[in-house]
């Protein structure tokens, strides 16, 4: 989902539509399920009032939930008070209750979301595609299913996502900034700055000697989050494939022969023509050119006498023509002799003047030559349904109370059962462990899906068969012991003190450059040897383009003043950057007009959200909204699993 709308919002659109983000509760019906555990629907107040509309807790936290699970898409480990603490349910209740407003303001307006429109947009929807790569009914019911969506659920958000972008995306496209104002931002993109770089690493400053069990044990309690294993899925699984079916699905004798006798066409004796064809729109045109053709005259020329161009038509048979002219046009060619017109026929496109250019005979294709071929084929076809057959039978099975065992034992299975897993696959109890690919491709759905939920079948990518699986049970996110950790935790606490050390030396060199001491020598002075400053030198404009593939210090570099320093920390508490600018160079976009038109460009993006944005409060406002907070500290207390009173 993320992704998504990150590359939806670099468009000024996009921006516009992104302050809002509807479209993010469409795409997370389907692309995250909805744990909401034993809460009711409509229970409470409601979070929210929309007009004469009502937002319940139990929608507020299905689309917190999904919200949640979308944000996971790209970043696994997030947790729920993780996801609630960085204000997410503020948000969701924010953007659903624009989005009602929104939905409502546009019926006053009359406008409305039709059903064909909410049914192309569900269509267009991968993961209701089925087998042939288009829309399934029984896909979509499956996926529904599997994520507890009702279908009218899908079609209110689909319709609302509808007329959201109808009312927000002419809002966005109306802002437009004068180049005046965007000449200043122009030219700042073209500012170069000189500076140099100093690295003061952790390494430079860890302690010579171990630290006491006291201070490790009160580092690892500090940081119990650090050594708590996430919560983990159990998942029961057996694989099957088309081997299973390959025995009943080998092709017989009477099946080749069978197929052999009805593609006579295909393989029996046949013969090819060559055409020349005139289209007219009325019986007495086509019957002057063929009088014309007859006596002498070029197809060519005779369609030239009617302002119509001769058409040639390749080599084909009669059923390869039929196709192209329909079966009374084909039979009548293929009724004439060489050099003759065939008599008129008509089809949808007019009546057809067809003079027959050339013949060619082909001798049939004896059975022993194509059999394998044939076998192949069928061979194919009988395992694709068999084993779709099994497929049905197994998820009936499921699907009527059978249990994950019974199912295996019916069917002669062979289950399987993983360790504890991350939502990376990772087994903290089993480090060697590599899930193999039915794990992989049932681990999201595991980590969406409940113990009780029935067994399910999966498939795996690229035809390699299917995966009949259940979640097993659930291991709670826990601390590791202290005792198994003890070299890690030590190593923690010594890197901890050394990349406090490394910030006070980080802050005295920065506080000595900015009163006027050069940077090397600043860097002398640490107390401790130190890698020499490196120069640095950067365009903001390449910055810009290299879109966060910049070193962090490149790009803090053009937010200090002149002769000034800053200090930034490494990665993985390696260390401390500090940087300084000795030299500003200012930029003037005038010698380059192109880049005035750009910025211009992505000023009316960001106008048009502000747009966007100022749009929605006013409907609001006019709509009516009322939030109960009491509501709202409810729904946040139950999805982090705290009581609701």
């Amino acid at each position: 989902m993320l992704s998504f709308l990150r590359s939806f919002s670099k468009s000024p659109l996009g921006l516009g539509v992104f302050a809002l983000i509807i479209i993010a509760f469409v795409v997370t019906l389907y692309q995250g399920g909805s744990h909401l555990g034993g809460m009711a629907t409509g229970i409470g107040d409601g979070v929210a009032s929309v007009g004469s509309a009502e937002i319940t807790e139990a929608e507020i936290a299905r689309r917190a939930q999904n919200q949640l699970d979308g944000e996971r898409q790209q970043n696994p480990t997030i947790t729920m008070p993780a996801f609630l603490t960085a204000g997410g349910l503020e948000r969701t209740v924010d953007l659903t209750v624009s989005g009602r407003a929104l939905e409502i303001f546009a019926g006053q307006q009359g406008m409305i979301a039709s059903k064909k429109l909410v049914d192309g947009a569900i269509a267009s929807i991968p993961a209701f595609s089925g087998p042939t790569g288009k829309f399934d009914q029984t896909t979509f019911q499956q996926v529904l299913q599997q994520r507890k969506i009702s279908e009218a659920m899908l079609r209110e958000d689909f319709g609302r996502e509808a007329l959201t972008k109808a009312l927000a995306i002419p809002i966005a496209g109306a802002a437009r900034v004068p180049a005046g104002l965007v000449q200043p931002y122009a030219s700042l993109l073209l500012e170069t700055r000189e500076g140099q770089v100093a690295t003061i690493p952790t390494a430079a400053f860890l302690p010579k000697s171990p630290p006491s069990d006291a201070e490790i044990q009160s580092f690892y309690q500090r940081n119990v989050a650090r050594y708590t294993v996430p919560e983990r899925r159990v998942v029961r699984y057996a694989m099957f494939d088309k081997e299973r079916v390959a025995a009943q699905a080998q092709a017989t004798d009477a099946e080749i022969q069978a197929v052999y006798a009805a593609e006579s066409a295909t393989y029996g004796a046949r013969e090819k023509r060559t055409f020349t064809q005139l289209i007219v729109p009325t019986l007495a045109q086509a019957n002057d050119l063929m009088a014309k053709v007859r006596g002498g005259m070029s197809m060519a020329e005779a369609g030239a006498t009617l302002k119509r161009e001769a058409l040639n038509v390749a080599a084909t048979d009669q059923k390869g023509f039929e196709q192209l002219t329909g079966p009374k046009v084909a039979a009548a060619a293929f009724a004439a002799k060489q050099g003759e017109v065939a008599a008129i026929e008509r089809s949808g496109l007019g009546f057809h003047v067809v003079r027959v250019d050339a013949l060619q005979s082909i001798t049939a294709t004896p059975l022993s030559a194509v059999r394998a071929k044939i076998a192949a084929e069928l061979t194919a076809q009988k395992e694709a349904k068999a084993i779709a057959n099994l497929v049905a039978e197994i998820e009936d099975a499921a699907s009527n109370n059978a249990t994950f065992d019974e199912v295996i034992k019916k069917f002669t299975l062979t289950a399987e059962v993983t360790p504890p897993l991350t939502t990376t696959g990772r087994a903290f109890d089993v480090p060697a462990y590599v899930p193999p690919a039915a794990v992989t491709a049932v681990l999201a759905g595991a980590f969406q899906a409940e113990p009780d939920d029935d067994p399910s079948v999966a498939a795996l990518p690229q035809n390699a068969g299917y995966v009949f699986w259940k979640l097993d049970r659930t291991v709670p996110a826990a601390p590791q012991p202290l005792a198994g950790l003890r070299d890690q935790v030590i190593a923690d606490v010594q890197t901890d003190k050394g990349s406090k050390a490394a910030k006070a030396a980080a802050d005295a060199v920065v506080a000595a450059v900015n009163a006027g001491t050069p940077l090397a020598q600043a860097i002398a002075k640490a107390g401790v040897p130190l890698p020499a400053p490196q120069p640095a030198k950067a365009r903001r404009l390449e910055v810009a383009q290299a879109q966060g593939r910049v070193p962090p210090p490149l790009t803090l570099l053009f937010s200090i003043p002149e002769k000034r320093a800053r200090s930034l920390q490494m990665d993985e508490r390696g260390g401390w950057y500090v940087v300084a600018v000795t030299k500003i160079i200012s930029g003037d976009a005038r010698t380059v007009p192109s880049l005035i038109q750009a910025t211009q460009e992505q000023l009316s993006g960001v106008i048009g959200d502000e747009y966007v944005q100022q749009f929605a409060a006013a409907v609001r406002a006019v709509v009516g909204v009322k939030k109960n907070p009491a509501a709202i500290a409810r729904v946040k207390r139950t999805l982090t699993g705290g009581s609701t009173r």
